[in-house]
């Protein structure tokens, strides 16, 4: 028994017009930064995990060091 999930059609290819793709005939529009709203994450909060973390990063040095 034969499958066939797709099959394949032949499409017409323009050939690429590099000049049209180099020359913009107008200036782009001015990109917005993201707001503040669209993150997930807080980074307020990160600030508080990060500096438990390099505690105990600093503990175990300390640790490590002293055995």
């Amino acid at each position: 028994m034969k499958a066939c999930l797709y099959s394949e059609n032949a499409q017409p290819v323009e050939p690429i017009d590099e000049h049209k793709l180099a020359v913009a005939d107008k200036k782009p529009e001015k990109v917005e930064a993201p707001r503040q709203g669209y993150y997930i994450v807080n980074y307020k909060v990160l600030k508080g995990a990060t500096l438990i973390a390099f505690v105990i990063m600093l503990v175990w040095l300390a640790a490590l060091w002293a055995f």
